[in-house]
């Protein structure tokens, strides 16, 4: 089919992309009260390291988790009680006084985010076609950028005129928003939607049920797939180590780039705000760039050349630049190649969300949880790590040089994984290989499982 008969599906992206938004505004905030917390409780930085790392141990609680429940019941309402729960916490922030105290409210609010991203592409894998899942990915990606360039910016401003305590207060406001807006407009499932015409909803399920012409999809076996058959698969495992690598570098600039910017390179509150904005402003356009990429190298190259390609080129580049920028003299310069690292990094994230989809349509929910922990791993690592290195060394530049070897080391990664539709155990002998790639394959099933809507 080459038209497509209506556009309900892009308006769920829309309402996911500022699930995104919010999320990532009030996530990211906490960096730029980075130095005024050091400041007034006399933090190193590694204790303000182990406060960013904080976050992180909650959300890898509820990311694997959080992809069955939402392929099990539907993504909508863990959406809304993942939103509802890091509202509250995040709320309640500024009673961080103490190290202790701080860490575990920061637990608590990464424990309601780490709900939403499995959830988000739970949801997102119901509402399009498989052709255009990584321009489908890629678009709900640009709240996060724009997310936390905009904190940065929100952020700064808060500081210098309510103080560090106001920040938390005011980001919290807009979750409950959202949380309006999804149960006014939103829907977990296409069949399901009141707002969806016939032949949009016959667009979607054909689409889902039909890989590339390239890599067609026996649509037999998928809805029969264990979770054994999926954890066996050692592309799924390659793409995960990929994907932690992906975010040890993503998440070393989140919480580390405002500081390095205002202490590692000298500048004030304000100036640190605007250098720490500009490689997520870039960002914006590489989240829906790869995406399409991503997609047209499908097309052109078929599944497991084409979704591997985004993410092999882009942490390379991240790397490369990221070594340059860390090694310019000029302020402007460091600024310009870190947005540049920042940019291919961003590019490969469409391509890391659409895999799953690839892998097991049905499954995309526990499969992005299972990358999630990765990557959620990689945000306990990354800051701690950061402070430590800075700590020990006195040196900003050693922890940058080893998020770059991070990312470069990510590209292997996704250079040994074959990405084709996972298959049950034992069809192997039975259903010819696809695409020539070693690894389990499966097809492309009706779950009979109820789902529930919100």
């Amino acid at each position: 089919m080459s038209t497509s008969p209506g556009n309900r599906r892009w308006g769920i992206i829309v309402l996911l992309i500022f699930d995104y938004f919010v999320m990532f505004v009030a996530r990211s905030s906490m960096s730029m009260c980075g130095p005024a917390l050091m400041q007034e409780y006399g933090w190193t930085a590694i204790q303000f390291g182990w406060v960013s790392t904080a976050f992180f141990i909650g959300y890898a609680i509820t990311m694997l988790p959080a992809g069955l429940l939402a392929d099990r019941f539907g993504g909508g309402i863990v959406l809304v009680t993942g939103t509802l729960w890091w509202v509250v916490f995040t709320f309640f922030t500024p009673l961080g006084s103490t190290l202790g105290v701080m860490m575990l409210l920061r637990i608590l609010v990464g424990i309601g985010q780490g709900l939403l991203v499995p959830a988000n592409f739970s949801l997102a894998a119901r509402w399009v076609p498989k052709s255009e899942s990584g321009k489908a990915t890629g678009f709900l990606q640009i709240g996060c950028p724009a997310g936390i360039a905009f904190a940065m910016v929100l952020a700064a401003w808060i500081i210098q005129t309510w103080g560090w305590k106001s920040v938390f207060y005011i980001v919290s406001a807009p979750g409950l928003v959202w949380c309006l807006l999804w149960w006014w407009l939103g829907s977990s499932r296409p069949q399901l939607d009141k707002r969806i015409n016939s032949r949009e909803l016959e667009y979607i399920q054909a689409g889902q049920a039909t890989a590339t012409v390239a890599q067609p999809v026996d649509n037999k076996s998928e809805g029969a797939l264990s979770k054994a058959d999926i954890l066996s698969t050692p592309s799924v495992w390659a793409c995960s180590l990929c994907y932690f690598c992906t975010n040890y570098l993503f998440f070393l600039f989140m919480t580390w780039l405002p500081t390095y910017f205002a202490m590692g390179r000298g500048i004030d509150l304000k100036q640190s705000a605007i250098y720490s904005m500009l490689p997520y402003l870039v960002a914006i356009l590489a989240y829906p760039l790869g995406g399409l990429v991503t997609d047209a190298a499908c097309r052109r190259f078929g599944q497991n050349i084409g979704r591997k390609l985004s993410p092999v080129l882009g942490l390379l580049l991240a790397g490369l630049f990221l070594i340059l920028g860390t090694r310019a003299n000029s302020l402007w310069s460091a600024a310009v190649l870190i947005s540049a690292s920042n940019f291919f990094l961003c590019f490969t994230m469409a391509s890391h969300f659409s895999i799953p989809i690839i892998f097991s349509q049905k499954n995309t929910g526990m499969l992005v949880g299972l990358n999630g922990v990765f990557g959620t791993l990689a945000g306990i690592l990354s800051p701690v790590l950061a402070g430590w290195i800075i700590e020990i060394s006195g040196q900003y530049e050693y922890a940058l040089y080893l998020g770059a070897s991070v990312a470069i080391l990510g590209a292997f990664f996704m250079l040994i994984a074959r990405i084709k539709p996972i298959e049950k155990k034992g069809a192997r002998s039975n259903t010819p290989a696809v695409g020539g790639a070693q690894g389990l394959t499966g097809g492309q099933g009706y779950s009979k499982r109820k789902e529930h809507d919100l």
